[in-house]
């Protein structure tokens, strides 16, 4: 097989996992050793499309405010989106969109996430990928909490977006190298890696499947 095969390979292999994982729900753990822009920007395109029917849930954890205007567009902001505020400065008052206020504890953030998620009327559920389900950062939340709570959060949270059919993402702003990369990846369905050597780029990698696909604009 030469190279131009397995290119084509890869190619259709990476798409057909990521209808996949449309389909059955996902949670994505989105790395990189880059600006703050770029991760709002990557973060943006998970919550979806605007202009597209999304329950989106956002969640700020030791994050600047202002990040929401940056993640959700402000036609986003409404009875289909949820703020969620965990150890982070007050929302401004003009947000248009529930803000929940969780002062510090897991457990609480973890029982707002799931009223946050079980709050929406949906007749009939929720349709594949509908749920968007955004965190930042998990840095943030690791420095405070120990690795273990953090790690047991995530299953809990995880397995709500994924039962609900929804795509979850959770930023964790280290290189793909880092050792706290490699250990939390089992609880992700696939990591996607950031770049700006050569522009905004992306790399989806699935470690249980053994497939990366090659750098992507983002």
């Amino acid at each position: 097989m030469d190279g131009r095969e397995t290119d084509e390979v890869v190619a259709t292999e990476f798409a057909r996992t990521l209808q996949q994982l449309k389909l059955q729900g996902c949670n994505l753990l989105l790395v990189g050793s880059v600006p703050d822009a770029v991760l709002s920007a990557a973060s943006r395109k998970l919550f979806g499309d605007p202009d597209e029917r999304r329950f989106r849930v956002a969640v700020l954890s030791g994050t600047p405010r202002t990040t929401v205007y940056e993640r959700l567009p402000e036609t986003t902001l409404g009875e289909t989106a949820t703020v969620i505020e965990h150890d982070t400065d007050a929302m401004p008052p003009h947000v248009r969109s529930p803000v929940v206020h969780v002062e510090s504890g897991v457990r609480e953030l973890t029982c707002s996430i799931s009223e946050a998620i079980t709050s929406f009327d949906v007749p009939g559920g929720f349709r594949p990928g509908e749920l968007r389900f955004g965190l930042d950062s998990l840095a943030s939340m690791l420095t405070r909490y120990d690795p273990t709570l953090v790690r047991q959060f995530l299953g809990i949270v995880g397995g709500q977006v994924r039962g609900a059919n929804g795509m979850g993402h959770y930023v964790l702003p280290r290189p793909y190298d880092h050792e706290l990369v490699g250990t939390l990846a089992p609880l992700f369905d696939g990591i996607v890696e950031y770049r700006v050597d050569a522009g905004r780029e992306e790399r989806w990698h699935f470690p249980n499947r053994d497939l990366r696909s090659p750098w992507l604009p983002l």
